[in-house]
């Protein structure tokens, strides 16, 4: 495997199976507000099912900017300064429960949440959000970021300090 495959292979396996996100939204009051949830990746776009009662689907419904983190596991990381992490930046839109989309996605997040599903989907307070990432950026240890780029920023593109 060339050296460009394993840093794909690492990356999209980063994204790909990890089972929540860190979410930072913005309050009404403009004020940071970071969560998490859990999510999906589906088609280069990222799902979560969010409840009205969090904060965070309130902040989302004003103000639909949104950056999201995935990192490596604490435990799998050699060092707590090198974990593995993606940053991306994008917009969340609600999708309607009568969207063929909706009914795509929401079997996905039965394959992978299983039993939790069957209480939670009927209630109606919650929402599907699909997050369409803008920019990121990976990072797979020291001295080793690079900008994702593309239509499913699915590029990776090493980032020269002196040259952001």
């Amino acid at each position: 495997m060339s050296n460009t495959d394993s840093l794909r292979q690492d990356y999209l396996t980063l994204r790909d199976q990890v089972n929540s996100a860190q979410l930072a939204t913005v309050g009404c009051d403009a004020t940071p507000e970071a969560s998490y949830a859990p999510c999906i990746w589906r088609e280069g776009d990222c799902y979560v099912f969010l409840s009205e009662l969090a904060s965070h689907t309130q902040n989302l419904k004003l103000n639909p900017s949104i950056s999201l983190l995935f990192i490596e596991a604490e435990t799998a990381a050699g060092n707590a300064f090198a974990r593995k992490r993606i940053s991306l930046f994008g917009k969340a839109a609600i999708v309607a429960r009568n969207d063929d989309q909706y009914k795509t996605v929401i079997n996905d997040f039965f394959l992978r949440f299983g039993e939790v599903m069957k209480l939670i989907e009927p209630l109606a307070d919650f929402h599907l959000f699909r997050i369409t990432a803008q920019r990121g950026r990976f990072i797979r240890g020291f001295g080793q970021a690079y900008e994702l780029a593309g239509d499913t920023l699915e590029q990776l593109i090493p980032v020269n300090p002196g040259n952001k």
